[in-house]
């Protein structure tokens, strides 16, 4: 391409595909690493809640199978 005023060939236009395709994977790639950065916290706290919910539904089993133990018992 020259100063601007010149019909583009189709060398140019090819030179631009290229470019822009660098342009559009190096983006991809910027994108890529800031979206897995920007979710990496709310992973980690859904997986701290996800720890808590299980914790407390084995304690409600747990307080379960003790008082129907308790019951059975009391029932010999």
């Amino acid at each position: 391409m020259g100063n601007g005023n010149e019909p583009a060939t189709k060398a140019d236009l090819n030179e631009l595909e290229r470019s822009l395709r660098a342009d559009l994977k190096q983006l991809e790639v910027k994108l890529s690493a800031d979206l897995n950065r920007q979710t990496e916290p709310l992973r980690s706290e859904f997986q701290h809640g996800f720890d808590d919910l299980a914790e407390k539904i084995h304690d409600s089993e747990t307080r379960l199978l003790k008082a129907f133990y308790t019951f059975a018992e009391s029932n010999q």
